[in-house]
């Protein structure tokens, strides 16, 4: 019956959360199934991909923090991992519309990860000082399994003492600190080579933030 119902509100996000708020019972259905069809319903090509491989169609950290992945742009606060340029806190905010894409996911990866499958949002923009700033966010195929995992693991990186995932609260590891973030990605986020961060959780989620581009009067007008 539920299923029935916030299918005819096109799995109404809202109404997912009000669920989840009524009792143990129904926080448990929403959480299983109802965030599964709201993700299949927002991604589906994305989302089936995700879930080739998985066990009985679980996905890392769960349904509802993918959901909350496709909705929320987490904002960025100075922290530890944010050394790389000064910046003004930036609330979290609902957005509801980000295109993700595995093709750009690609370009956040080390030449020897990029069998892994990454799919990373197109930046959020801020307008910020010194530099606007782009806000992203992504997830990993399998990430237990993946290169990129193996590859932090053997070196040892550390978590991130003062941060946990926006998405699903698990442990994160700073991209920038473990020196595994390529050129390839300011590239495709139009960002300065060294204003760029991204952190990565035991799940898989990704978010990040970097420091666009200044497009001058001049540039503007040649691309319009």
């Amino acid at each position: 019956m539920l299923v029935l119902v916030v299918h005819q509100t096109n799995w109404n996000p809202f109404l997912l959360c009000c669920l989840s708020s009524v009792c143990k019972k129904t926080r448990a259905i929403t959480n299983r199934i109802l965030w599964r069809e709201f993700c299949l319903s927002r991604a589906p090509k994305m989302v089936t991909e995700l879930l080739v491989g998985s066990k009985d169609g679980r996905i890392d950290g769960g349904w509802q923090a993918l959901g909350k992945l496709f909705l929320y742009c987490p904002g960025c606060f100075h922290a530890r991992s944010d050394t790389y340029y000064p910046m003004h806190p930036v609330a979290g905010h609902f957005a509801p519309k980000t295109r993700f894409s595995c093709t750009s996911g690609r370009s956040f990866l080390i030449p020897s990860c990029r069998m892994d499958v990454l799919y990373v949002s197109d930046p959020c923009e801020h307008t910020n000082e010194p530099e606007d700033v782009g806000l992203f966010r992504g997830v990993f195929k399998g990430f237990h399994n993946s290169e990129t995992k193996k590859l932090l693991v053997a070196r040892g990186l550390q978590y991130e003492e003062s941060e946990v995932c926006p998405f699903c609260k698990a442990r994160v590891w700073s991209m920038g600190r473990s020196g595994m973030i390529p050129r390839s990605a300011s590239t495709r986020l139009a960002a300065y080579d060294d204003n760029v961060e991204y952190l990565i959780c035991l799940n898989g989620h990704l978010y990040g933030r970097c420091a666009l581009l200044h497009l001058s009067d001049s540039d503007a007008c040649e691309n319009g």
